[in-house]
């Protein structure tokens, strides 16, 4: 059966008298996680070159003093002083005063859907600069300053070579007069597979400084290679009765001699990257925190920007450990 020439149908309704059937809400998956930006210890600094002081005790020593021996002062190493530079981060943006007052669908008004999503933007780009190769930088009038990011700060022994991984993959300099300057060497061509002997030499390396790592922080592909580790806290999990059972593929913590490791998934790591740290060794210190500024309008249009001033703080660099160039 076929319907009736003259029969009003909706396929002759369109482009005209047929509404449109737009749902009024907006849909966004877009990840909001910033790991360690929200696990950081969080602080306020005064100038855009933010210093610290960092000490160790002496080595270890099992020599002993023969009795009635003249006293013989041994020079004393003074805390070394770290320093860091301020770096800003923001986004703007600019709604022109048409755009605010028609009618929009999943919002009320459009500048302020813009600021609640500039916010969350501005500390997805504060979180890929902190765990990004971006070594520390005074600018000029001309270029941006520079916080040092976490690779920049992992220098020397507590850069990691993976087994098997070419001399020129792993060698990170120290910081030249305080400042995370160096800039993370090329790994080839060629990735390396990652071992678990791997993560334990990172896990040794910062213990043997003074580090108890709470949290390896790594990119989904690592993350997937360390759940196939042995180490790996054993995947039980209580069910209900007559509940079905649960399938684990991964872990959230890895068990190893010194202690106990988160295992955190990073969207915004450089790939190939995995970082051991002590958690408790890091903070972010603001210059000027999470704002919201007007900016003074220039034609029919309001504009602003959300911006923070903020430096890493790494105060005892040498308590966590990274690998990089992983397959």
């Amino acid at each position: 059966m076929t319907a009736t020439v003259a029969a009003s149908k909706s396929y002759d309704l369109s482009g005209g008298s047929l509404r449109e059937d737009l749902e009024d809400i907006i849909y966004d998956i877009s990840p909001l996680d910033t790991i360690f930006l929200t696990t950081a210890g969080r602080k306020t600094c005064k100038s855009t070159t933010h210093e610290w002081l960092t000490d160790a005790l002496a080595a270890a020593s099992a020599t002993t003093a023969i009795e009635g021996d003249a006293f013989s002062a041994v020079a004393r190493t003074p805390p070394s002083r770290l320093k860091n530079y301020t770096c800003i981060n923001r986004v703007d943006f600019e709604v022109s005063g048409t755009t605010r007052a028609v009618t929009n669908a999943g919002m009320n008004d459009l500048f302020a859907y813009h600021t609640a999503r500039a916010g969350k933007e501005l500390k997805r780009n504060i979180e890929t600069a902190i765990l990004g190769n971006y070594p520390a930088s005074a600018g000029t009038s001309t270029t941006p300053r520079v916080s040092a990011g976490v690779p920049n700060w992992l220098y020397t022994n507590n850069h990691i070579k993976l087994t098997g991984q070419a001399a020129a993959g792993f060698s990170t300099t120290a910081p030249v007069s305080g400042f995370a300057t160096a800039t993370m060497p090329g790994v080839g061509s060629s990735a390396t597979a990652f071992l678990e002997a791997d993560l334990k030499s990172m896990l040794q390396q910062a213990w043997s400084c003074g580090g108890e790592v709470d949290t390896v922080l790594c990119t989904a592909s690592v993350y997937s290679t360390i759940s196939g580790f042995t180490g790996l806290a054993t995947r039980f999990r209580d069910v209900n009765s007559r509940a079905q059972a649960q399938i684990i593929g991964a872990a959230d913590v890895y068990v190893s001699s010194f202690g106990s490791h988160n295992l955190k998934i990073s969207r915004w790591m450089p790939s190939g990257y995995c970082f051991a740290l002590d958690m408790s060794t890091w903070d972010v210190a603001y210059l000027r925190p999470f704002q919201t500024v007007d900016v003074a309008k220039v034609g029919d249009a309001d504009r602003r920007t959300i911006l923070a001033e903020w430096t890493l703080v790494a105060r005892t660099p040498l308590a966590n450990t990274k690998a990089v160039g992983i397959s």
